[in-house]
């Protein structure tokens, strides 16, 4: 009784792992590639799970000694889960071009830049505001305002 449902169950099962990985290399950098292999994981996923049903719903319906043309969507999923992984290693050592590296090399070098620059521009205020500051030498401000003994008087309190 097991039988029946193995082959049907292994082949979707194969072709469940083929969409899943499709779909986590779609929302990889590289995910444009994965949009066609995606749709042909659904299609060919599709008539596996309506065999799986078909053998679920009656199961006195399905012959139990499979022949060769039995065997051919568990090939087939073979087949495809194995391309799909090849696929994937395939576009891993084919795609030098990494735009997200590319960017990052290239906020870098402008961070590296603006910081030159902005170091530049404090070092030029400081030392406009350090050669202000030496020009005039502190001194004790004299109004003459009041007499000595005025100023006396208060200090004393």
């Amino acid at each position: 009784m097991a039988e029946l449902y193995a082959l049907p169950l292994v082949c979707l099962l194969l072709n469940f792992l083929a969409f899943t990985a499709c779909l986590r290399f779609l929302f990889s950098r590289q995910g444009l590639y994965w949009i066609v292999p995606l749709l042909l994981t659904l299609f060919i996923l599709w008539p596996n799970a309506l065999n799986l049903y078909r053998v679920a719903s009656d199961p006195g319906s399905i012959p139990l000694p499979y022949t060769y043309s039995d065997l051919q969507p568990l090939l087939l999923s073979l087949f495809w889960y194995a391309m799909i992984v090849t696929f994937h290693f395939a576009l891993k050592k084919t795609v030098h071009i990494n735009h997200y590296e590319e960017q990052v090399r290239k906020n870098l070098h402008e961070a590296r830049y603006q910081m030159a620059v902005d170091t530049l521009v404090h070092q030029q205020k400081e030392r406009r505001r350090k050669q202000y500051y030496t020009k005039q030498a502190a001194e004790v401000p004299s109004i003459d305002a009041y007499d000595e003994q005025w100023i006396g008087l208060f200090d004393q309190r």
